[in-house]
C-alpha cells in the first residue's frame, strides 16, 4: 500500500478499521501464503489496469492494449515504450 492509499484509508473510521483488519490478516498468514497473496494481488491489478485500457480504447487490438499497458508501467519509472525503442534502434 502506498502513502496516498494509506492516507485515504486513515481519513475514516471504516478505512482505519479496514486497514487494521488487512494488516492483521497479512500478519497471520504464513510466509508462503503472503507471497502467493502478493502474486494474486499483482495479477488482479494487472487485469484491472488492462480492463481500464480496454474501456478507454474499445477498438484497440490486444497487442495495442499490451503496448499501452507496458508504456504505463514504464512511465511510472520515468521511461516510455517509445524511448526504449529509440534506445534499441541506436544499439542496432
Amino acid at each position: 500500500m502506498d502513502k496516498l492509499e494509506r492516507q485515504i484509508a486513515m481519513e475514516t473510521e471504516a478505512g482505519r478499521e479496514g486497514l487494521r483488519v488487512w494488516q492483521q490478516t497479512l500478519r497471520d498468514l504464513p510466509p508462503e501464503r503472503r507471497i502467493m497473496k502478493a502474486f494474486e494481488l499483482t495479477e488482479m491489478a494487472r487485469q484491472a489496469m488492462k480492463a481500464g485500457l480496454r474501456a478507454q480504447h474499445p477498438d484497440a487490438s490486444e497487442q495495442t492494449i499490451q503496448e499501452l499497458y507496458v508504456d504505463r508501467l514504464l512511465n511510472h519509472h520515468g521511461l516510455s515504450l517509445q524511448k526504449i525503442r529509440q534506445l534499441q534502434a541506436q544499439g542496432s
